[in-house]
């Protein structure tokens, strides 16, 4: 009977094993699920704040292309920038008097960028 009780603990000491390496097995898995549904759950977040700013960008433009085919807006433009003049105006572009040089000012907002050091360096060495 020794034998018959030592192989029956023998079993049940391979089954609690087996259930142990389950359960860890079951439980890894677990976690696994868990840390993707988080990491969806994150992703999700940051698409939908992508998606609003986006929302407003379509706004934004949506209004700019009915500014800009808008008649009134596309004659102002016409008339200040592009010099065109309406029916009965003539147009007059004032001359600096003879003999003296106009200077050309720079546009406002358009700065130029000093290069950092090591972009001199790159155009000296790559001639780029």
């Amino acid at each position: 009977m020794s034998e018959d009780g030592e192989g029956r603990n023998r079993l049940s000491s391979v089954f609690i094993l087996a259930a142990v390496i389950a359960g860890i097995l079951i439980l890894g898995d677990l976690n696994r699920r868990m840390a993707n549904a988080r990491r969806l759950e994150r992703d999700a977040v940051q698409l939908e704040t992508e998606v609003a700013v986006m929302a407003t960008d379509r706004v934004q433009l949506m209004t700019g292309v009915a500014e800009a085919t808008s008649e009134s807006i596309i004659a102002e433009w016409a008339h200040s920038d592009a010099k065109l003049v309406r029916e009965g105006e003539t147009l007059i572009i004032p001359l600096p008097p003879p003999g003296q040089i106009s200077v050309a000012t720079p546009a406002p907002g358009q700065d130029l960028e000093t290069p950092s050091k090591w972009q001199v360096w790159w155009a000296l060495i790559f001639g780029g």
